[in-house]
């Protein structure tokens, strides 16, 4: 018999470095010779889309500097330190880093174009790869070879560091976390009562993770970590027999694969950060975490059985359904 259930489970996922570390970035932005922009520093892609975030932050924030013409290198080992690839971090701390190197960019480029423009540096404005001000324009080509011309560098760092965590004392005091991001799962799945099987029909993820820079990058996500989330909830055991593991391959060890896959609906609430110029906040690992107690709820709402051991494998939910009676 299958019965049809909804489950929901909502988290608040701490992001950035917690109880007391430093947590700073650093950006180092260069004009190359081509006058291509190239994005310096020590931050790995680990398939987030960090990549595609730091260019559109680029462009963004030099008026729309095109995109194309914007490279990243973040495997040279001089690069600047931008600390981890972890705890939801990069894209705030990078992504600030990277908008103070922009600005201080466009300070240089800004006080050059005022002399060449005859007019005052506050009336400057960037517009794509064209410098106004006072009735004319200049292109960005040109005033970068007056840079050069004046023997100035056409390489400007920044930095960002944000809000110190502190440790919680004895009596539970303390700021151990400095932001949030904040998830709400809502799961619609059908158990097979005579099998224990499992399969989720629809998934509504609602997140807030501050001004979101790549809707299409955070979406799929949001995606990819619900779908791994779906494997620790219902697929996923490492089994070990006298310390050693049992199941090395996938014949024995699943994971979700494309017939599991399930309607993902992914919505933003987009409540800025209250620190940084982006606004924006940690995403990474909030679907994950959400989606596994949804689906444990929605298996109670189905059976009436309650899963207290992960994953939620066809024999647990049996041995559940025959404990319940």
């Amino acid at each position: 018999m299958k019965k049809r259930g909804i489950g929901f489970a909502c988290s608040a996922q701490g992001v950035n470095y917690h109880f007391g570390h430093e947590d700073v970035a650093t950006v180092e932005l260069q004009v190359q010779r081509n006058n291509t922009l190239l994005v310096r520093t020590a931050a790995s892609d680990l398939g987030q889309g960090l990549e595609a975030a730091l260019i559109k932050i680029t462009s963004v924030s030099l008026n729309g500097f095109p995109t194309d013409k914007i490279l990243w290198d973040g495997s040279n080992t001089s690069a600047p330190e931008a600390g981890g690839t972890g705890a939801s971090r990069q894209s705030t701390l990078t992504g600030n880093a990277l908008v103070q190197a922009c600005d201080n960019l466009k300070a240089l480029l800004r006080s050059v174009a005022a002399e060449q423009l005859d007019c005052h540096p506050e009336r400057v404005e960037f517009k794509g790869e064209e410098i106004y001000g006072g009735g004319k324009s200049i292109t960005l080509n040109q005033i970068f070879e007056k840079v050069r011309e004046m023997g100035s560098s056409l390489t400007v760092t920044g930095s960002f560091k944000a809000p110190m965590t502190t440790a919680l004392s004895e009596d539970g005091k303390g700021f151990p976390i400095n932001q949030f991001g904040y998830a709400a799962h809502i799961v619609e799945l059908e158990v097979d009562t005579i099998t224990g099987e499992v399969i989720v029909l629809k998934v509504e993820a609602f997140h807030d993770a501050g001004n979101i820079l790549n809707p299409i990058g955070a979406a799929g996500q949001v995606e990819g970590a619900t779908v791994m989330g779906m494997g620790f909830a219902l697929f996923e055991e490492y089994i070990l027999s006298e310390g050693k593991p049992v199941n090395l391959g996938f014949t024995n060890y699943l994971i979700p694969s494309l017939a599991d896959m399930p309607d993902i609906q992914v919505h933003f609430l987009s409540y800025p950060a209250p620190f940084g110029t982006l606004g924006v906040k940690g995403l990474a690992e909030a679907p994950t975490t959400t989606i596994a107690p949804a689906i444990v709820n929605a298996i109670f709402d189905a059976t009436g059985a309650r899963i207290t051991r992960l994953p939620a494998t066809p024999n647990r939910i049996l041995a559940a359904l025959v404990e319940q009676e």
